[in-house]
C-alpha cells in the first residue's frame, strides 16, 4: 500500500500549488482594481479642468465621391487593376496547366443518397442467402405434398414422376442460386 501514499501526497502537493496560485491570481485582481480605481479618479478631475473637444475618427471615403470639396482630401486613391486580357486569352486557347475539365458527369453521383443506402448494402448479401434458403424449403414442401397425394390418389407411388419433378425443382432452384 506504498503507492496510495505516494499518490497523495503528491495531490495534496499539487492541491497545495493549486491554492497558491489562486491567492496569487486573486492578489493581481485586486491591485488592478485598486490602480484602476485610483487612476479613474484622477483622469476625471483632469476631464474636468481640460474642457477641450474629442477629437472624432476621421472617415474613409472607398466606395463613394464626397460632395464637399474639403473631404477630397481624405479620400482614398484608386487602386490599380490588374489586366486580365492575358489571362482570358490563355484559357480562351486551351492552354491551362491545370487538369482538363470532365466533360461526362454521372447523374447518380451528384444525386444524394437516402440515408439507409449503407444499412440496404450491408443487409443485401444476408438477403440473398435467406432467399436461397426459401426457395429450398419451398421446394421441399412442395415434393412432400406432392408425394403425400401420389400417396392418397393412387395407394402406390409413381416414382419415376417424383424423381421428374424433384429434379425440375433442382434444377430450378440451381438457376436461381447463379
Amino acid at each position: 500500500m506504498i503507492l496510495p501514499d505516494i499518490e497523495s501526497s503528491q495531490l495534496q502537493d499539487e492541491a497545495r500549488k493549486r491554492k497558491e496560485r489562486l491567492e496569487q491570481w486573486k492578489n493581481k485582481k485586486i491591485l488592478k482594481r485598486k490602480k484602476n480605481d485610483d487612476s479613474d479618479g484622477e483622469e476625471k478631475k483632469d476631464d474636468e479642468e481640460d474642457n477641450e473637444p474629442m477629437e472624432f475618427p476621421k472617415p474613409i471615403f472607398r466606395n463613394y465621391k464626397p460632395i464637399s470639396k474639403d473631404l477630397n482630401a481624405i479620400l482614398l486613391p484608386k487602386p490599380k487593376l490588374i489586366d486580365i486580357k492575358p489571362m482570358i486569352e490563355d484559357v480562351g486557347s486551351g492552354e491551362t496547366n491545370g487538369p482538363p475539365p470532365i466533360d461526362d458527369v454521372d447523374l447518380t453521383t451528384l444525386a444524394p443518397r437516402k440515408p439507409d443506402w449503407d444499412l440496404k448494402r450491408d443487409v443485401e448479401k444476408k438477403l440473398k442467402r435467406l432467399e436461397k434458403r426459401t426457395t429450398r424449403a419451398i421446394a421441399e414442401l412442395t415434393r412432400q405434398r406432392l408425394l403425400i397425394e401420389q400417396k392418397g390418389s393412387h395407394g402406390a407411388v409413381d416414382f419415376a414422376e417424383i424423381i421428374s419433378t424433384t429434379s425440375r425443382i433442382n434444377q430450378h432452384q440451381e438457376d436461381d442460386d447463379d
